[in-house]
């Protein structure tokens, strides 16, 4: 009977030590799970402020001050998949372009639907004394547009439509086509 309770004793032993293994190892793979993914977070910014700093570079190179064309030019310019063309650039890293964002490199001022954003909103471009940011650009283009004796409200409706990203009320009052709602009318 002694050698009984020994070994049922031993076998609770050997149940709590591994028990307790368990445990620790648990604990070990969530300290290492959370460090690797605080890691993966670290270098995922890193690489979106890298890719920041290309597109402004790319739309910087796109800033000629020439002529009121190419300053037009600079301002219609938009990012399309980290490319200064079209007007795409996922900010949030979601994946998709169809959310509104309010990058910091728009100054804070104003937020953007991912699906249409203008180089004039992440990089300023200098002219001389004057800086092609969105607020001269809609100076300049309106100039341009009033030379030419343009339909100016059908060209606005064209270059710079309404937003349809997914936005909430108070997003939208704080998107860049409200913020910016006098400068647009060319008045």
């Amino acid at each position: 009977m002694f050698s009984n309770k020994k070994g049922m004793s031993m076998a609770i032993q050997i149940f709590i030590v591994l028990f307790v293994l368990l445990a620790v190892a648990m604990l070990v793979l969530r300290l290492v799970t959370e460090q690797s993914e605080q890691q993966m977070k670290i270098i995922g910014e890193e690489i979106k402020q890298q890719e920041l700093k290309r597109i402004k570079a790319d739309c910087l190179s796109s800033c000629k001050c020439n002529s009121e064309n190419e300053k037009v030019g600079y301002c219609l310019t938009m990012i399309r998949k980290g490319k200064a063309t079209e007007g795409e650039l996922d900010l949030d890293g979601d994946g998709f372009i169809t959310s509104y964002s309010e990058p910091p490199e728009a100054g804070g001022l104003y937020g953007v639907c991912e699906d249409k954003i203008y180089c004039s909103q992440l990089a300023n471009c200098k002219c001389g004394e004057q800086i092609l940011d969105m607020r001269n650009c809609f100076k300049v283009i309106c100039n341009f547009w009033t030379k030419q004796n343009a339909d100016i409200p059908s060209l606005m409706a064209k270059f710079f439509p309404d937003p349809n990203c997914d936005m909430t009320d108070d997003q939208m009052m704080s998107h860049w086509s409200f913020y910016y709602a006098n400068e647009m009318t060319c008045e």
